[in-house]
């Protein structure tokens, strides 16, 4: 059985899968099941930002929902991260996301990502945690909808 720890840092600038998501209704009304934000108890119609996917706006604290969601599809933990999530544990660490306009109800997403960076930190164990840079764009207008970073912590 291998015990070393594999060297991540060779991915560093690796292109991730492309991936896609339409923000559904019933997605939003189960976010907004769980999520105390009274102007939001349904998707919100707002003149000029229905488009051609006709729907109201999601609420801004979606938006993370789909990041997280979105990212998840974009690689597979052992072929492009070298890890053994039935050996290892994974966590999410730090989230940061620019938004640069609001998700709309119907509208399809496609989900850029890279591996920004890879370091090791020590706690009580040594572990890894590997940056993910993202952009979210529209599907059929292609403008940017939002960007950001997100981590994954990798204990062996």
């Amino acid at each position: 059985m291998n015990t070393e720890a594999p060297d991540r840092e060779k991915l560093i600038g690796k292109q991730l899968r492309q991936a896609t998501y339409t923000v559904s209704e019933v997605d939003v009304a189960d976010f907004l099941g769980v999520v105390a934000e009274p102007e939001f108890a349904s998707p919100v119609s707002v003149d000029g930002l229905a488009g051609a996917e006709g729907g109201g706006l999601a609420p801004p604290s979606f938006a993370p929902f789909v990041a997280v969601l979105g990212l998840l599809k974009t690689f597979d933990w052992r072929e492009d991260f070298l890890f053994d999530y039935q050996t290892g544990t994974a966590m999410f660490g730090e989230q940061e996301i620019e938004f640069h306009r609001p998700l709309r109800v119907g509208e399809a997403v496609v989900i850029d990502a890279s591996v920004h960076d890879v370091y090791e930190k020590q706690g009580k164990k040594r572990f890894d945690v590997i940056d993910v840079s993202f952009q979210i764009d529209s599907a059929t207008v292609g403008d940017r909808i939002m960007s950001g970073r997100q981590s994954y912590i990798l204990f062996k």
